[in-house]
């Protein structure tokens, strides 16, 4: 389809719709990301720093600045930020990548597991308590639409990048 000569017009009021659709969408991840930070003030931790942790707790090899970032799309520079905080608290350690010596890899240290621990402790809390306000099929549900609009987001997408390319 030659999206040039097939462009539709629409109106101000669908455009609306869109502009509505987008903006509660990005507000439902940022609500997601401010939920995580009240539950984790009293640990001085944003959500992006729990992501790390949390990534790294399902890695205890541990892994590269760049590979955690890119996986949680988080900018390089930022997860630079976020490992030398995370180094300054003595959560974890940086390390020569025993494949190739010149790259780093990062790893939780016995303070970082241990707050990782407490920190998905916290989350799993969380979700429980979600569970008295939505039953488990919806719950369900919920994550396989989720998967099924992600999926259709990406092959999509793909297909535009596709057709500039043509």
């Amino acid at each position: 389809m030659d999206m040039q000569n097939e462009k539709s017009v629409l109106t101000p009021k669908e455009i609306n719709a869109r502009n509505q659709h987008r903006e509660t969408a990005y507000v439902h991840t940022m609500e997601t990301e401010k939920r995580h930070e009240l539950l984790f003030v009293d640990y001085g931790v944003n959500f992006s720093f729990f992501r790390t942790i949390a990534y790294l707790m399902a890695h205890p090899e541990g892994a590269a600045p760049s590979q955690i970032a890119d996986e949680l799309l988080i900018l390089r520079q930022s997860m630079t930020n976020i490992v030398d905080t995370m180094e300054g608290r003595g959560l974890v350690e940086r390390l020569a990548d025993p494949k190739d010596r010149r790259r780093i890899r990062v790893r939780l240290l016995p303070q970082g597991q241990s707050l990782g621990a407490e920190l998905l402790a916290v989350e799993e809390d969380y979700i429980r308590r979600i569970s008295k306000y939505i039953s488990n099929e919806e719950r369900a549900s919920y994550h396989e639409l989720e998967q099924k609009m992600y999926e259709a987001k990406m092959a999509a997408l793909s297909e535009i990048l596709a057709e500039r390319k043509a």
